[in-house]
């Protein structure tokens, strides 16, 4: 029995990856009844005289292709690995310090806790048993595993899936914020597994294989629901790598948070009194580029300074990200229904597919647009980000376009009104290309 590395796999895993792409599909079967056949008689390479060095030139330059692949697996592996190692030497300082303000921090507990939730997780998943994963992960993320156990028993399959070692389990991120419902932790996880899927009475496998075994290694966040630990996203083994370099909150008071709530206090502070609008402002600017009119403003209403954009800007991408698997307020604090809807849809209006977005980072805010009537006075944004972002099938989780596993910069463009509370005056309304 072989054994595939690094594969996506286990509960919450789609169709897609036994060769499901959109319903109706299917294909991509290995073992079972039918399949591929590999030799047999009559088979065979011959090699004679003439051509037969050329062949032999084919064969070698074939073996040291996949020679070189496999050097070059090995060499990342070992560097994640590293990362890894490192990252979890790193968290756990920081873990020790976070469990003196709130114990289910301690690393301890996350590892034990992360080791009892992977074991029923992958349970329920087998047993097909949804009251039992609901308890489990957050509600955002069971939506999407429902519509994957959906989309399995409408093509009659069953995913069997069985832990045979691990997990292992390494402790690389934590946010402690003084609300506990914006507590996070996430771990990497570890494990071979047996991931096939029945139908029909026969194993269907992976697309590609005839191997049932499979290393999974996955990056969990974890929220807290009523004091302990559940799991609300997965990210795969490259897709999840951002979380190593990601910031570490050990307390409230180390949140860059605490940084932005000043800023916004001074732009609340700042802003017009006595029923001044925006566009009485704006004739104080002689500036014709939407930048520099801002920046002129800013020196009037503290609201249109950089850097009261820029924590906008942040904020809505933490949101957006947040939402993809998790909960949805945060993002719907900041932005309207409609902005959330092409944010984590794509403009998918029978909402099939979803946008996903992972770790993202904004490299720069750049105003284009001032539009001061009518009021509220608005701003078109241009944000560039660095991330990864791919749109997946949300039944059977195939990649639909992007990609899980490589980094792009890409431009979001934003609408942003300025009809917001003090606590965060720029609200999303509209989103474009």
């Amino acid at each position: 029995m072989g054994v595939i590395p690094f594969i996506t796999g286990a509960a919450g895993g789609g169709s897609s990856s036994f060769g499901g792409g959109s319903f109706g599909g299917g294909g991509g079967f290995s073992g079972g009844g039918g399949g591929r056949y590999y030799g047999g008689s009559g088979g065979g390479i011959y090699v004679g005289s003439g051509g037969g060095w050329v062949v032999l030139a084919i064969i070698l330059i074939v073996i040291a292709v996949v020679l070189l692949s496999v050097i070059n697996t090995w060499l990342v592996t070992r560097q994640m690995r590293r990362r890894l190692d490192e990252r979890d030497a790193q968290v756990r300082r920081a873990a020790a310090q976070a469990a003196e303000d709130d114990a289910a921090f301690a690393l301890e507990r996350v590892v034990a806790d992360t080791g009892v939730m992977f074991h029923a997780i992958q349970g329920a998943w087998d047993a097909r048993d949804q009251s039992a994963l609901e308890r489990l992960v957050g509600p955002d993320l069971m939506v999407e595993w429902r519509r994957r156990l959906t989309d399995f028993d409408r093509r009659g399959w069953h995913n069997r899936v069985r832990v045979i070692s691990g997990p292992a389990i390494r402790y690389v991120g934590l946010t402690n914020r003084e609300d506990d419902a914006e507590d996070r932790v996430v771990v990497n996880v570890e494990a071979s597994l047996e991931d096939y899927v029945e139908s029909g009475g026969r194993r269907v496998m992976r697309s590609g294989t005839t191997a049932s075994v499979v290393e999974l290694r996955e990056y969990w966040t974890l929220a807290k629901r009523e004091g302990r630990w559940i799991l609300t996203s997965i990210e795969q083994n490259v897709e999840g790598a951002h979380n190593l370099s990601a910031p570490l909150v050990p307390s409230p008071w180390a949140d860059e948070r605490v940084r932005d709530e000043a800023v916004l206090e001074g732009a609340a502070a700042g802003a017009p009194i006595g029923g001044m609008t925006t566009s009485d402002l704006i004739s104080v600017s002689l500036a014709e580029d939407a930048s520099a009119q801002a920046l002129d403003l800013s020196l009037a209403d503290a609201r249109f300074a950089p850097d009261v954009l820029s924590v906008a800007a942040r904020r809505a991408a933490e949101a957006w990200a947040e939402a993809v698997d998790g909960d949805d307020a945060p993002l719907n604090a900041v932005a309207t229904p409609a902005a959330v809807a092409a944010l984590l849809y794509g403009g998918d209006a029978e909402r099939r597919t979803r946008l996903v977005v992972r770790g993202p980072r904004i490299e720069q805010v750049t105003v284009e647009l001032l539009l001061p009537t009518p009021e509220p006075a608005r701003m078109l944004v241009g944000v560039r980000v660095r991330g990864r972002r791919y749109i997946e099938d949300r039944d059977t989780a195939a990649v639909v376009s992007g990609s899980r596993d490589a980094e792009t910069t890409f431009t979001e463009r934003w609408m942003m009104a300025l009809d917001g509370p003090e606590t965060m005056p720029w609200r999303l309304t509209g989103v474009g290309a």
